[in-house]
């Protein structure tokens, strides 16, 4: 007897890709059942993404109704349902699934398991007995800011196994959302389990690959693909083989997935409709100078948390709003990176270089990618709280110092300082990387900025200049840059 695994991955909202797998799982499903064979479906995570508008406005619970109709077996968070869904919809969501919701390494603050979890669960079917866990990251100081605590992965694993071994299981499966290196390490380290069906790390695998007899395996990223993998007896032992099912833009899309997307379409629109402010003129943004909008999403942040100095690439944002009123569709869609204010300790020589980074071409102009960016380039750094002197030499630009409250910031000296999780998190920003005492915040930037954005006096506020070109012999002011 064979037991079919089918597996989707880090799909982060892609909707039609998701009915378009939908309508090929429902044929395979059908093909398989001919055979009189069983099969089993799983989501590894990342099922959704707040990027996108549906997903938005129902946080999260338009996904988990096309889960629960194409009929999901076991599902395990990725970072996306963990970090940016609140704590307080999960169950929520868990219970519209209709999955079994896998939180092995997963705890509520004070140890205790979330009763809508769990650790590992054991499918029968077949004539086998599956024994499942799931794997998430564990992201320890957002985590913890939202009350949760996350197990180490690999001791969680272990505790995992154990159950599942004592439990004479035929087979175990990890679902994870750890990425392919701590996949292969697992497979290292619990040769006992058969197969990691893996995701988080956007990997594209056209078939398994072996760590002694354990199957390792991921298929791809965003729907354009899912798993096949296949259990059976051989020689004593159940093995995997695994395969990639590509899935093509001109699939059909699964009809009953598209009937529960139209049901939720009128309550979808009429919340990203909601008015949240009303503009007198455009709020302009711009990448490779300082702009009235970026500024103004930084001197939110700076207002919202207790620090000396604020900094937000102005790449959180991906348009300019237009005059007139303004929705929560339009703050979408400027803003459409689901990053997390955060509060750290900064040297002075690291604020410095970290401004004088995204003066250069190579910087702002990059595309911005992984750590949950979701905008176009990373544009230059806004300020709130302070003034930046700019030195032109041959072309390009340098700090010359920043004024605290008329004061330079002394090099070796700490600064509390606001700025987002992406700048703390992207390999792009070294002085960053280098904070310290780093406090999450829980709203994210764009919550914040669609409360505040129609607050008396912002705008003007913003137009303020934070960024000074100054002579670099003569050291006198030439001006702010051209707004």
């Amino acid at each position: 007897m064979r037991i079919h695994l089918l597996h989707m991955n880090d799909l982060h909202s892609r909707l039609e890709n998701h009915m378009r797998i939908g309508a090929k799982l429902r044929a395979l499903r059908a093909e398989i059942e001919r055979k009189g064979e069983a099969w089993l479906t799983f989501d590894l995570g990342d099922v959704l993404d707040r990027v996108r508008p549906e997903t938005e406005a129902t946080t999260g619970l338009l996904n988990a109704d096309l889960m629960r109709t194409l009929g999901v077996d076991g599902w395990v968070f990725g970072n996306n349902e963990g970090l940016t869904i609140p704590v307080e919809r999960w169950e929520e969501l868990v219970r519209r699934s209709g999955a079994v919701a896998f939180g092995t390494n997963l705890r509520r603050s004070d140890g205790r398991p979330f009763p809508f979890f769990t650790d590992t669960h054991v499918y029968r079917t077949g004539g086998m007995r599956i024994g499942v866990f799931g794997l998430t990251p564990n992201y320890d100081l957002p985590y913890r800011m939202l009350g949760v605590t996350a197990l180490d992965p690999l001791e969680s694993a272990r505790r995992a196994v154990r159950d599942l071994v004592a439990q004479r299981v035929d087979a175990i499966v990890c679902l994870s959302h750890m990425g392919l290196r701590f996949d292969r390490m697992l497979a290292q380290e619990l040769p006992q389990i058969t197969c990691i069906l893996g995701g988080h790390t956007h990997e594209t695998m056209y078939e398994a690959e072996y760590i002694g007899q354990t199957a390792v395996f991921q298929p791809g990223k965003h729907g354009f693909s899912f798993g096949h993998t296949v259990l059976e007896r051989s020689q004593g032992r159940v093995l995997a083989r695994s395969e990639r099912v590509p899935v093509e833009p001109w699939d059909a899309l699964d009809a009953r997935m598209m009937e529960t997307y139209a049901r939720q379409r009128a309550d979808v629109e009429r919340e990203l409709k909601r008015p949240v402010a009303s503009l007198a003129e455009r709020l302009q943004l711009g990448y490779e100078d300082e702009c009235t909008f970026a500024n103004l999403l930084t001197d939110i942040l700076f207002d919202a948390f207790d620090g000396q100095l604020a900094l937000m690439m102005a790449g959180a944002l991906n348009a300019s709003l237009l005059p007139g009123r303004i929705t929560a569709e339009h703050v979408l869609g400027a803003c459409p990176t689901p990053t997390r204010p955060i509060v750290v300790t900064m040297r002075g020589a690291d604020i410095l270089e970290a401004i004088d980074l995204a003066l250069k071409p190579e910087i702002y102009d990059r595309q911005g990618i992984g750590f949950g960016f979701r905008g176009g380039r990373i544009g230059v750094l806004a300020l709130s709280g302070g003034i930046a002197e700019i030195e032109r030499r041959t072309g390009a630009r340098r700090v010359r110092r920043v004024l605290l409250g008329g004061e330079p910031i002394q090099p070796e000296r700490d600064y509390r300082v606001v700025t987002c999780e992406y700048l703390w998190l992207s390999p792009l920003f070294p002085p960053f990387r280098r904070a310290r005492d780093i406090t999450y915040q829980r709203p994210l930037v764009r919550d914040l900025l669609m409360k505040h954005l129609g607050d008396p006096g912002r705008v003007e506020r913003a137009r303020l200049p934070r960024y000074e070109v100054v002579d670099p012999v003569e050291r006198r002011t030439e001006g702010a840059w051209p707004r």
